[in-house]
């Protein structure tokens, strides 16, 4: 009976000029239809599902312009969707030091050196995504640890919460951060006990060092997301929801869709802070098309527990002289009710 369905909806989706352009044969096709949960082939005209069925049954359905893959017996599923992704820094940490699995301190500073040999004098390395709880004693790292290895670059390396980061002398005297540096509204400068700079910043503290570094350029940023969207899609990712699409960022992404160059299906969220440059053009959520659109907005009311600034109610057994910070947005917490509501009243 099913394949009297699947062929009957195949003559009728024929009939209004539906002829398949792509034929998945001999495969184990999951189709999320509880009644017939597992297929051999599917028949797709453009990027629509017209027919599952037999692969003998779908064969049936070719003709000249229509392409074949032989899925030998491999299982087929949907895209997955990653629903909290920032893609452009996710594809620059691709292309920077790899530091996830640093066991150890030595290990981490060693990374750093061997990564530095390969990079021209005084560009800036950043990524990372480095977990000091890997390391025993889980102590956070300082700019001492990494100075002498690093000391022709700029380094300023992310913890894998993007909550706090790790900055070498160069990089702090580039930001021009010292001992006379104050800290800032919903951040932390980590200082040793006279006061000096450790190198770790904490949350809106890093935006100190942030703004030191040169913006990428567009190609860089398009570089950076093909980077990202190859790693995706041999995943089986075919789906985000992008949390930092800033306007650069954005344009990046409607660049690649044009030309050709998008493989993924983007939700670009906007920052809480600066609403107001959406709605001023009249943009609502979900503007945009099936590949590219406006979602919704992203605002932070504090850190992450790895980095000490999840705000809590206690403190921290293992920090008791901090219960966590609020963000830069929640230290005002009227002018973030304000931002979320008057958000929401333009759409």
């Amino acid at each position: 009976r099913m394949k009297r369905l699947a062929l009957a909806l195949c003559s009728c989706l024929l009939a209004f000029g539906q002829s398949p352009t792509l034929l998945l044969v001999n495969g184990k096709i999951w189709t999320g239809n509880a009644k017939q949960p597992e297929a051999e082939a599917v028949a797709i005209a453009g990027n629509r599902i017209i027919a599952v069925g037999s692969t003998e049954d779908i064969r049936k359905l070719k003709t000249g312009a229509t392409s074949e893959v032989n899925l030998e017996g491999r299982r087929t599923l949907p895209g997955f969707n990653d629903a909290h992704v920032h893609f452009l820094a996710g594809g620059q940490a691709l292309s920077g030091p790899q530091l996830r699995y640093s066991s150890s301190q030595a290990e981490f500073r060693d990374t750093l050196r061997d990564f530095a040999q390969h990079t021209p004098i005084g560009q800036w390395i950043t990524g990372g995504n480095w977990d000091h709880e890997n390391w025993k004693p889980a102590v956070l790292p300082d700019h001492q640890l990494i100075d002498a290895a690093t000391a022709d670059w700029p380094v300023f390396v992310s913890r894998l919460d993007g909550h706090m980061a790790l900055a070498n002398a160069a990089a702090l005297r580039l930001a021009g951060i010292d001992k006379n540096t104050k800290d800032v509204p919903g951040g932390v400068i980590v200082r040793d006990a006279e006061g000096n700079p450790t190198g770790i910043l904490k949350d809106a503290a890093q935006d100190l060092v942030y703004r030191a570094i040169p913006p990428p350029t567009q190609e860089q940023i398009i570089a950076a997301i093909q980077a990202a969207q190859n790693y995706a899609n041999s995943v089986g990712v075919t789906s985000v929801q992008d949390m930092s699409a800033a306007p650069e960022v954005f344009r990046a992404y409607q660049t690649m869709m044009h030309d050709g160059l998008l493989r993924v299906r983007v939700s670009g969220h906007q920052p809480l802070r600066t609403w107001q440059r959406v709605a001023a053009v009249g943009v609502m959520a979900d503007f945009g098309n099936e590949y590219l659109h406006v979602g919704g907005l992203k605002g932070f009311a504090d850190g992450s527990l790895g980095s000490t600034t999840a705000l809590l109610f206690q403190p921290y057994l293992d920090a008791p002289s901090t219960s966590g910070i609020p963000s830069a947005e929640l230290a005002n917490p009227a002018q973030m009710w304000d931002d979320i509501k008057n958000a929401d009243a333009a759409g």
